[in-house]
């Protein structure tokens, strides 16, 4: 992997839902900004206790390449680094992201740094897991993250979650379940304090490795219906622009693109940043075999029954 040092990307913030991060983003990403004045490099640990981080590593599998979403400081990003063989580092804030490269943490060859989230990530990076660490999106934006999160990883995506106050937890299971991951939920506990309190998170692991886009009704639905079309290479200059009108107009579930073997590649990265342009919560693009895979997802509406 191509090696990334110091940080890789500037993140532009837009106007965004309040459903999709819980607040809307400008504000957390400002609450982000004056905490990371205010903390050490422990930031975070009044979540983080050794059972859970036991837990996440034992879903780590050994020299794999891990995307972590939300990285802050590092606290979770040092133990990744000892099981997994590279680790980029995705985190919004550039205060967070200082004290993360001043840390032990920054002196391994096999970490990368990225300002931004996933949303920002280039249309060709992709990853075997993803670790996602307490992130402030709540509701449907969990579920909007492991869609986004679906079509860049290759094995799972590890979810930390609250469960004080919140059964976000839960709600992501069931909304994951019914899109057709496969999904292994439980709840992680701290050995007692003192006082006798416990610690306690949900560790949610999705498996997207033969993920498909389900849909809520029931009607039949199967490759063979899929419309298909054949670009020539190298591709005409905005032919992935023009594919993702025509499938966001044409109504059809799903579409196949297919082109020379020496220019996937690029049409795949140009529809994705296509689909990410004109309907990014409307379509995912994802490989299939020899081709590309344009497929319509449930509105929040239907996600949402």
């Amino acid at each position: 992997m191509k090696e990334r040092r110091g940080i890789d990307r500037q993140l532009t913030p837009q106007d965004v839902d309040a459903d999709q991060f819980g607040v809307p983003i400008e504000s957390a990403l400002e609450r982000r900004e004056r905490l990371a004045d205010m903390a050490d490099i422990q930031y975070g640990q009044e979540r983080i206790f050794p059972e859970l981080v036991e837990a996440l590593l034992d879903e780590i599998p050994e020299g794999s390449n891990v995307l972590e979403v939300g990285a802050a400081t590092g606290l979770l990003t040092r133990p990744l680094l000892e099981r997994a063989g590279h680790v980029t580092a995705l985190e919004p804030s550039a205060g967070m992201l200082r004290q993360l490269l001043t840390s032990d943490a920054a002196t391994s060859e096999n970490l990368s740094v990225i300002r931004g989230m996933v949303e920002d990530l280039r249309p060709e990076s992709f990853y075997e897991i993803a670790v996602v660490t307490f992130t402030p999106r709540r509701g449907l934006g969990l579920l909007r993250l492991l869609l986004e999160l679906a079509t860049r990883v290759l094995d799972r995506v590890v979810i930390l979650l609250e469960t004080e106050s919140t059964l976000d937890w839960a709600y992501l299971a069931r909304a994951a379940s019914v899109q057709g991951f496969d999904v292994r939920l439980h709840i992680v506990s701290s050995s007692p304090s003192a006082t006798g309190e416990r610690k306690r998170a949900a560790v949610l692991v999705a498996d997207v490795s033969e993920w498909e886009p389900q849909f809520p009704d029931e009607r039949a639905w199967t490759v063979s219906d899929a419309r298909e079309t054949s670009v020539p290479y190298p591709a005409p200059r905005g032919t992935a622009t023009r594919l993702v009108r025509f499938f966001l107009a044409s109504g059809d579930r799903a579409m196949f693109v297919n082109t020379d073997a020496e220019g996937i590649e690029r049409l795949y990265g140009n529809l994705r940043t296509a689909a990410h342009r004109l309907g990014r919560e409307e379509l995912t693009v994802r490989r299939h075999g020899d081709s590309i895979q344009l497929v319509r997802l449930p509105t929040v509406g239907e996600t949402a029954e």
